[in-house]
């Protein structure tokens, strides 16, 4: 018997569930996600999965690329979403009745999947909706929606089926580091989910996620970022150099855009011959996955939604210098600052 949840106006319908079914096959389903998975992409993914097994009796594999090296990331893989199997690629496709994108699109270029290769169902909330999407049978993709985990526990509403204790404390982690606790390009759906799953959820375990031990080698990347920070105006840049980890340059933008004077934070760095690009912006500056696209074309992918965006280009043979200095050029033209700059730490 399913728990009694908070009413809200509910886009999935019978019809949609229907084909999802229908489009998921006999199983089983390939549910892949974004490289370097973060705590939305495993609880989605995982959603997902439950959905499917629960309503339809579908198996699925969840497979995901790229490591989970954030420590709350990790702890959360461990204790919330252990089903999850990494794999450097994936070949074995047509030994699955459907393929899953979840918490990204094919062509985003955050994820493994082959291009020349249709996916069956994408479900996502990222800017820009990519061309490769429109011809793939099964998408709910809402980019006004801050979280992909609010979109799953909408099937799982629509479906009459409650996500169980871990998956539940899963998705309200994703939903809340995805939205800062609602504080970030969060929609009235993401609210209302926020506390249904606030009332499902095992309080332990997610202390245990959001508390993880931090290692020597972060603190020393984290002092590093701040030495590196510049100042131009509103606007603060970070160069991480190369990263021991890509996800680094998203961690460090979240703290840098608490910078009181700042509207805007950028930083970037270089991890196994992809520089990873993380801008966070402030209200009075609209559409972050519209500004990261513009740093990075010519050159690279990018998306977001709100506040909050991620891109990333392949270097190649590409003089990573040159390409640093155009990146950031195109950041302060775009925001309208100039002048070389100051230390954030002084110095």
């Amino acid at each position: 018997m399913r728990s009694e949840f908070i009413e809200s106006e509910n886009p999935v319908t019978q019809e949609n569930l229907d084909w999802l079914r229908k489009t998921s096959g006999t199983g089983p389903v390939l549910i892949l996600t974004h490289d370097y998975p973060d705590p939305d992409a495993l609880a989605s993914g995982m959603a997902l999965s439950a959905l499917i097994s629960k309503a339809w009796d579908i198996t699925s594999s969840l497979v995901y690329s790229g490591v989970v090296a954030r420590a709350e990331n990790r702890a959360m893989l461990h204790l919330l979403t252990p089903n999850w199997e990494f794999r450097e690629q994936v070949r074995d496709f047509d030994a699955y009745s459907a393929v899953a994108l979840v918490d990204t699109q094919p062509g985003a270029g955050n994820n493994s999947y082959p291009t020349e290769r249709s996916a069956d169902i994408v479900i996502d909330h990222h800017n820009p909706i990519r061309d490769h999407s429109h011809s793939v049978p099964f998408t709910d993709i809402r980019p006004d929606v801050g979280a992909t985990s609010t979109l799953l526990f909408q099937y799982f509403q629509a479906a009459d089926i409650t996500p169980d204790q871990d998956l539940a404390t899963a998705m309200f982690y994703g939903l809340h580091t995805d939205t800062l606790g609602l504080a970030r390009g969060a929609s009235n759906a993401d609210e209302i989910v926020y506390f249904n799953l606030l009332g499902l959820l095992d309080r332990k375990k997610l202390v245990q996620v959001e508390q993880a031990g931090l290692s020597r080698l972060y603190f020393k990347a984290f002092s590093d970022g701040l030495q590196a920070a510049r100042v131009y105006g509103n606007v603060i840049i970070s160069d991480l150099g190369s990263m021991h980890r890509p996800d680094l340059s998203g961690e460090m933008a979240d703290v840098l855009i608490r910078l009181d004077s700042a509207r805007a934070a950028l930083c970037y760095g270089t991890h196994r011959q992809t520089l990873y690009l993380s801008l966070r912006t402030k209200a009075t500056v609209k559409d972050a996955g519209a500004i990261a696209q513009a740093l990075v074309a010519g050159f690279g992918k990018a998306g977001g939604h709100g506040s909050l965006a991620g891109g990333q280009v392949p270097l190649g043979d590409q003089d990573l210098q040159s390409l640093i200095k155009i990146v950031e050029k195109r950041m302060l033209t775009l925001l309208d600052e100039v002048g070389p700059g100051a230390p954030l730490l002084g110095g």
